[in-house]
């Protein structure tokens, strides 16, 4: 199965005619996925709706936290990668969608041939975890599927992110942003609500805002433009493009507020499941395996101190300071 047909099958929403090219960064390929996929009861899959797959590499035995995970299709892809000694959880406010994910827990564990399940799934409001109950540092990854521009306060859902991280960890989602602020008139056109357009963030402010919440460098893994299906609603936007984006936010306190040259370099050692020949840790650092690659302080920090960290080698230190970044 080819990456064009994963995307298909990921349920871009029906206001958008096609997505256009790849959304996963480089993610366990797409055949890996399918055969978990696979696996899933077709109710789960059929009734799940998102935005590409930002199904995370590297997470076996790690615990993970699905925000807005509806009937948890990308609960059990990431359940299945993480392993019986790895935890996944799922939060969602819509009690049917959750009633999905929860029957399918036996067979779905059966068919993953897990002895126990390692998934559970809560009701709440992913701005607010601790109604759900979910504690400072409990999580080594968090991911979200076209859930964040749901919500009205994006802020405080990435504020209560950056609190549920372990020191090292990771925000990893995709959602569908726009090019430009949306106008109010636009953003309030009835149209536009019931396409679920119109809480579409600006990708400048999703980045400054991810900075306000205490992750200071934002990385983009993939931008693709995605193309309206309907003519009429494209003219109601005014010219406003969208496109399908699938970040990294790291809870690493050290990073600087842009990439500084130490002099360091990093060879990835090709050992991370799925990507065996190439990583792309963002859309500015794709690592070949056994291929060292010059690096910026803050590159260096994030494969030194994140999970990443067995699966590269970091050549140099932080004694000497060369001045910005540049590649």
């Amino acid at each position: 199965m080819d990456t064009a047909q994963w995307l298909d099958r990921n349920r871009f929403g029906e206001a958008f005619a096609n997505p256009s090219a790849d959304a996963d960064g480089c993610q366990p390929a797409p055949h890996r996925l399918q055969e978990v996929l696979d696996k899933i009861p077709s109710e789960v899959v059929e009734r799940f709706s998102g935005c590409g797959s930002p199904i995370p590499e590297a997470i076996e035995g790690r615990r993970i936290l699905d925000l807005g995970c509806g009937t948890g299709r990308d609960v059990y892809l990431c359940a299945a990668l993480a392993g019986p000694a790895g935890f996944v959880m799922g939060v969602d406010r819509a009690e049917p969608l959750l009633a999905v994910a929860r029957r399918h827990v036996e067979a779905t564990m059966e068919a993953l041939g897990h002895p126990e399940p390692n998934v559970a799934f809560r009701k709440g409001r992913i701005e607010y975890l601790d109604e759900a109950g979910l504690e400072d540092e409990g999580f080594d990854v968090v991911i979200s599927n076209r859930a964040l521009n749901l919500v009205p306060d994006k802020l405080r859902v990435l504020r209560e992110v950056h609190r549920v991280l372990k020191s090292g960890g990771e925000f990893y989602f995709a959602d569908v942003y726009a090019d430009r602020r949306l106008p109010g008139d636009v953003a309030q056109d009835a149209e536009v609500g019931r396409e679920k357009l119109g809480g579409a963030l600006y990708v400048g402010d999703v980045v400054r805002m991810a900075r306000r919440a205490g992750f200071t460098d934002p990385r983009i893994v993939a931008r693709n433009p995605l193309r309206l299906a309907r003519p009429d609603l494209q003219a109601r936007l005014g010219g406003v493009l969208f496109w399908a984006v699938t970040f990294r936010l790291f809870k690493i306190q050290e990073l600087e507020d842009g990439e500084e040259d130490y002099g360091q370099a990093a060879l990835y050692r090709g050992t991370i499941p799925g990507c065996a020949h190439h990583f792309l840790l963002d859309s500015d650092n794709a690592f070949e395996a056994g291929c060292s690659r010059r690096v910026g302080g803050n590159t260096a920090l994030i494969v030194q101190t994140s999970r990443f960290s067995p699966h590269f080698r970091l050549l140099g230190s932080r004694s000497r300071h060369f001045g910005p970044f540049t590649a």
